[in-house]
């Protein structure tokens, strides 16, 4: 049985990304945090993609706020918590299939994937690219096209949010205007 704790060490365990869970008992949700956030940390150092960090603070923010919210439960509430991984791979695989994902989906699923790899492999071609410049061409004008490669993946990322930002804003002036043409014909 889970016994409720409070105080100084469920603070300092709450530090830690899974720790805090941990020490409430939960170590099956306190394992997988702790273990996704181990693994967002190596991968992203070991695929030099430092933006991936920010994921890194978005989950430490949800392990500490989660072990607060669990010890200022009520009694019957904590109690009847149930001790379960964050994530189940059993319930992404359709049944008798080994696709992750299918349909919609896999389109969503095949971009991550390719954003991923690209992401992975964008600074060091780069840098052999700067690097050739140098001994080829010129210092200055590798500098300067090194600054605009550097900078490309951002111009990208805010150009498909501005499109996906603009896509949103039509679609629901679409929707907008068809409910003002709708309206009318119903009280007819």
């Amino acid at each position: 049985m889970i016994k409720k704790k409070n105080g100084f060490m469920t603070f300092l365990c709450s530090l830690v990304p899974g720790a805090g869970e941990m020490y409430l008992g939960f170590m099956k949700e306190g394992l997988s945090i702790m273990c996704l956030a181990y693994g967002i940390f190596v991968f992203s150092i070991w695929a030099d993609m430092n933006w991936l960090i920010s994921a890194e603070v978005i989950l430490w923010f949800y392990s500490l706020f989660n072990t607060h919210n669990k010890v200022s439960l009520p009694d019957e509430e904590f109690y009847a918590l149930e001790d379960d991984y964050v994530f189940h791979i059993d319930r992404l695989l359709p049944k008798g299939n080994l696709n992750l994902v299918y349909g919609k989906q896999s389109k969503i699923f095949g971009w991550f994937l390719l954003f991923l790899g690209v992401s992975i492999i964008w600074k060091p071609s780069i840098r052999n690219l700067l690097a050739a410049l140098r001994v080829y061409i010129s210092d200055d004008f590798s500098r300067v096209v090194g600054n605009y490669l550097y900078s490309l993946p951002q111009f990208v990322i805010a150009g498909v949010l501005i499109v996906c930002g603009v896509r949103l804003i039509l679609r629901k002036k679409t929707e907008i205007y068809m409910e003002q043409d709708a309206d009318p014909e119903e009280k007819v």
